[in-house]
């Protein structure tokens, strides 16, 4: 039997065969064989009409947030100079006053204040031809070319501006530096110009002067040169860069530019200045501050990893949730494959500061004594 015929042993319509209220005039099949849709009524036609003009739009609008998005993601690109150390000799050195007489500020413990010109506030021209170094002495007589020496400036910085000590060297920065000098080296703590020390400092101007001071490296090496000149007691190749956080990355970078320097100690330090700051933020502020994407790959220790040939021990928490610890131990794989002489230290928690107090510095301490021979 034809499949197109009604078949009378079923009760109901073969499902094989065509239905006649379906097929033929105007409901039907056309010539084509292919089922013709029903026909709209124009208020239908304007209702699917504004609905794909309002799809369009929404498209449209995803596909530019998508895109904005990626944009602000990605972040600004540095250019290819900013892989390039440093100029630090480009910057003049100031002329050093005498360190006067000392403050004992404990027993054993002696500081001389010197204030580079007299000048304060952390806005000088040239860079570095002003604010103050502390040096910091075991009491008693020593003899030249006897002590250790350690480099440290201050930390709690965005990276983006410098700092400035108070009149007592800053009392919230004395544990960073006292325990050094219990331990019979010197300590020598240096500012850095465009410091946010004053509450009403414009942030664009601290830029301005950081940057101007070459992330500070002006700064570190002007200590280093005054304990060249005015601080006989220290051996001057037994010089020491250290720092926590922010002044962390200013040891590291000091390290990589200054081959004067003997070692590294790096508590939490932020490594990777280019990446540490959200990109959003990044070019939110650029506008305002020109030159930023290069400078920060180029302050960024990371970006000099190869040029830093002395001995380094990181040191850092493994909770840290400041720098994550992932971050400091790519460094150190960075950092071995140019310099076998680096060692990383952590301890399970503690978070970002009070681990650097109470288990960096008598690591560092120790790890200096040992590199020092004393």
């Amino acid at each position: 039997m034809s499949q197109g015929n009604y078949d009378p042993r079923f009760s109901q319509q073969n499902p094989f065969s065509p239905n006649p209220g379906n097929f033929g005039g105007t409901g039907g099949f056309a010539s084509g064989g292919f089922p013709q849709p029903p026909k709209q009524t124009n208020g239908t036609k304007n209702i699917l009409i504004a609905f794909g003009i309002i799809a369009g739009v929404c498209g449209v609008l995803f596909l530019a947030c998508c895109g904005g998005l990626y944009f602000a993601v990605q972040g600004p690109s540095a250019s290819a100079a900013a892989k390039q150390p440093f100029n630090v000799t480009a910057v003049p050195i100031p002329a050093f006053p005498e360190r006067g007489m000392p403050t004992e500020i404990e027993p054993g413990v002696q500081l001389y204040s010197i204030k580079i010109n007299g000048q304060t506030g952390g806005h000088y021209s040239p860079p570095g031809h002003g604010g103050s170094i502390f040096v910091y002495l075991p009491s008693g007589e020593h003899q030249p070319k006897s002590l250790p020496c350690v480099l440290i400036t201050g930390a709690g910085t965005d990276l983006m501006q410098g700092v400035e000590f108070d009149e007592i060297a800053g009392a919230e920065d004395v544990p960073e530096h006292i325990p050094y000098v219990r331990a019979g080296m010197a300590v020598v703590a240096y500012e850095m110009d465009g410091s946010g020390y004053n509450d009403d400092s414009d942030e664009k101007q601290m830029y301005e002067d950081f940057k101007a001071s070459l992330a500070g490296l002006a700064n570190a090496r002007n200590a280093l040169e005054y304990i060249l000149k005015h601080v006989p007691e220290v051996n001057p190749t037994k010089i020491y860069t250290a720092g926590h956080s922010s002044a962390g990355t200013t040891a590291l970078l000091f390290a990589a530019h200054d081959p004067r320097v003997a070692g590294c100690v790096a508590y939490a330090p932020c490594s990777d200045v280019e990446n540490f700051q959200p990109k959003f933020l990044i070019r939110l502020i650029a506008s305002e501050r020109p030159g930023l994407v290069d400078f920060l790959c180029q302050s960024s220790p990371t970006t000099h990893a190869a040029n830093i040939k002395c001995p380094v021990l990181l040191f850092s928490a493994e909770d840290d949730t400041v720098v994550d610890i992932k971050t400091t131990r790519t460094f150190e794989r960075l950092l071995k494959k140019h310099n076998p002489d680096i060692t990383l230290q952590t301890v399970p928690t503690g978070d970002h500061y009070e681990p650097m107090i109470q288990h960096g510095i008598p690591a560092g301490i120790q790890w200096i004594k040992q590199r020092a021979g004393s």
